[in-house]
């Protein structure tokens, strides 16, 4: 007589993903679809003593309640390198029983039209700061934000 003896494996299909309460930190504002109702809640200009090279704008979208940094250039050099920051320091609740953090993050791109950084979940009133600066093919600051290349980050609430 033989006995057969039958068990049952459970295989789960549920996905890992992100907590709801930070679900877009480092993350594309575009791809996600959170450009897709963005405002601009601040501009700096983007400035050397002797010109504009344009304007950074911080950008923020309700559905997903994120900032990110987007620069404008009026002075288009594609040899040229625009660096867009921003950081978010926060001892806000974060919804499940700790705090949103530090988050810094810098997009490199060439100095000509626009281009964006990726996005830091900074729900209500969150205070972020964020930079701008145009540097040369050399790596020397051209133009930036804020009163010097070394403090180029500006407050935004």
């Amino acid at each position: 007589m033989a006995v057969f003896v039958m068990s049952a494996v459970m295989v789960s299909t549920t996905h890992a993903t992100a907590a709801p309460y930070d679900p877009y930190t480092g993350s594309n504002p575009h791809t996600t679809g959170c450009a897709a109702d963005a405002v601009t809640i601040g501009t700096r200009q983007i400035r050397s003593p002797q010109a504009i090279f344009g304007t950074m704008e911080v950008r923020y979208s309700p559905s997903c309640q994120t900032n990110w940094v987007r620069a404008v250039m009026s002075v288009s050099n594609s040899s040229n390198i625009v660096t867009k920051g921003i950081r978010r320091i926060s001892s806000q609740p974060d919804g499940q029983g700790g705090w949103l953090g530090f988050f810094q993050d810098y997009a490199y791109d060439p100095a000509s039209g626009s281009s964006f950084g990726m996005q830091v979940f900074a729900p209500g009133a969150t205070c972020i700061t964020a930079m701008a600066i145009v540097r040369n093919a050399s790596g020397q600051p051209l133009a930036f934000t804020g009163t010097h290349a070394d403090n180029a980050w500006e407050g935004f609430c």
